[in-house]
């Protein structure tokens, strides 16, 4: 008897715990789309961070929220991200030209500064696009910081402690800078020669994806 009741309350439990975290999603999932409605992008992506700590399932419109604040904020790496995880939902014609868009116009890059203290990104020519330009200055800002800089930038052309390289889409570039360093000012390392074009199949092959048909 005893170990039966045991034996219940355990089926019970994770049940219960399941229920409290769904309602927090859907209050969440509230609040995210009330913050989006006023572009108040920031809050957005807070609210993202706490959505994905749940750990639930989030839904087309929680990613699509998500990526639309990461966007905003200068993140196209974090955007894409999300992008990618709502097509596997729901692959739309907004998502995918949107995940072509980024993949037509952007490039991987990793800025590392040993030892990590704050350092000089710069860029040729400031880009006229608004979400373009908010990558360069989200880059430039994490580099500003902390020395220290992992995702997209639009293509063109940078200097990073004054070693210039080009960024260019489809082409992945780490420049590492360090006292070790200091003839060369840098090395930049081509790591990737492939888009990345949304498809978690494509990424393995390495084919791209058919752009979006006009």
């Amino acid at each position: 008897m005893v170990v039966a009741l045991l034996l219940s309350l355990s089926l019970v439990r994770p049940a219960v715990a399941d229920e409290r975290a769904e309602a927090e999603h859907l209050r969440l999932s509230g609040e995210l789309d009330q913050l989006s409605q006023r572009q108040l992008w920031s809050g957005v992506d807070r609210k993202f961070a706490d959505l994905e700590k749940l750990g639930v399932e989030l839904t087309y419109e929680d990613l699509l929220h998500g990526a639309y604040a990461a966007r905003a904020l200068g993140n196209i790496n974090d955007a894409y991200q999300r992008l990618k995880r709502a097509a596997k939902l729901d692959s739309t014609k907004e998502v995918i030209d949107w995940l072509y868009a980024i993949d037509s116009n952007f490039g991987s890059v990793e800025l590392v500064r040993n030892p990590k203290h704050a350092d000089v990104l710069s860029i040729e020519a400031m880009p006229f696009d608004p979400d373009q330009r908010a990558a360069v200055e989200h880059a430039v800002a994490s580099v500003g910081e902390n020395g220290l800089f992992s995702g997209l930038l639009p293509r063109g052309s940078y200097t990073f402690c004054g070693q210039p390289f080009q960024v260019q889409p489809g082409i992945a570039v780490r420049i590492e800078v360090s006292p070790r360093m200091k003839k060369t000012n840098g090395i930049v390392v081509n790591v990737q020669t492939t888009p990345t074009w949304g498809s978690g199949a494509e990424e393995q092959s390495g084919t791209p994806a058919t752009p979006p048909q006009k």
